[in-house]
């Protein structure tokens, strides 16, 4: 039962920091809503997923040379200026406010929600701290997976809800104060999202030269 615990606190582990994941999630429920923001929290869960199965498999040894990593980072830091790029040409179209009992403002899109799962997995898979993260614990994981197949699927079923529960809390957190911010904050912070993923794109440049 062990196995089941740490795979929560691994999940845990590869929700929870603040990264450019975490921000996309908050930049999007503040932007086309709260099930948008669970959509792209969701695909981030499913990435997950796929490296901690690669691992107990054994085949995520690959990503961990350094030549490989350059690659990824590269990508990954394409994919989130690309992001950061598209947040900041986006405007804030905002409907009338709904008569509900939390006033909360309305947002327009026409986003459908399966482009946001998609994005999701994306941005997490070709992210280098995501690898990082799991090739830290790949002994851990080798320690599982020798462990049996029955402790694999705990570590994995862990995993699954360590992830998923923080992206509810984070989802449901800003589902519940949105409603303060005017329309006027929430393009603000739209746009400061945008920024800060270019800067995490700059970054991951810099870091491979």
């Amino acid at each position: 039962m062990h196995t089941f615990f740490l795979g929560i606190l691994l999940g845990w582990g590869a929700a929870i920091p603040i990264g450019p994941m975490n921000l996309e999630i908050v930049r999007r429920n503040l932007r086309f809503g709260t099930p948008y923001g669970l959509a792209l929290g969701l695909g981030a869960c499913s990435a997950d997923l796929i490296y901690i199965v690669l691992l107990s498999m054994g085949a995520l040894i690959i990503l961990t040379h350094p030549i490989v990593l350059d690659i990824v980072t590269v990508l990954g830091s394409f994919v989130l200026a690309w992001f950061g790029i598209m947040a900041l040409r986006t405007k804030t179209k905002v409907n009338n406010i709904e008569t509900g009992a939390d006033n909360t403002t309305a947002l327009q899109t026409t986003y459908a929600w399966w482009r946001h799962v998609s994005e999701g997995l994306l941005m997490t898979l070709v992210n280098p701290y995501t690898i990082l993260f799991w090739s830290s614990v790949s002994t851990q994981i080798a320690n599982v997976a020798h462990a049996g197949t029955g402790s694999s699927y705990l570590a994995i079923i862990g995993v699954i809800i360590g992830t998923t529960s923080w992206i509810i809390v984070l989802n449901a957190t800003l589902h519940h104060t949105r409603h303060r911010l005017s329309a006027k904050t929430m393009h603000y912070l739209n746009m400061a999202g945008g920024l800060i993923l270019l800067g995490f794109a700059v970054l991951g440049i810099w870091r491979v030269l």
